[in-house]
């Protein structure tokens, strides 16, 4: 049932993410240029592997549990390199960045150590 929750979870919260982050950022791509053009394709790939993973994960295919994990580190690491280095607009406050790291990275371990547990 938690595999199911999280395939669910990955299946619909990093793509409207990354829809949020592009309809925020879009207006003003041309002027931000090519890093934030692809750190937004990169950002856009996360969240197309984050659906897969989390559709994998929701009908119970054979390497579901495999292709989840490689979503959960990508998305681990798109929001770490958000963090610390962006060319697109933040809403973090300076100073916070570790506390965020360390959330995201208790996040992603809890999220694998689920993906991982026997039955």
């Amino acid at each position: 049932m938690g595999r199911r929750i999280l395939g669910a979870l990955l299946l619909a919260l990093e793509p409207l993410r990354f829809a949020a982050e592009a309809l925020r950022v879009l207006p003003t791509l041309a002027y931000r240029g090519a890093p934030a053009m692809f750190e937004l394709a990169f950002h856009g790939g996360v969240a197309a592997l984050a659906a897969v993973g989390g559709l994998a994960l929701w009908n119970g295919a054979p390497d579901a549990r495999r292709l989840a994990s490689v979503a959960v580190l990508a998305m681990a690491a798109r929001s770490i390199q958000s963090l610390y280095w962006s060319a697109l607009p933040s809403n973090t406050s300076p100073g916070t960045e570790p506390f965020y790291a360390a959330a995201t990275l208790l996040a992603a371990i809890t999220a694998l150590a689920l993906l991982h547990a026997r039955r």
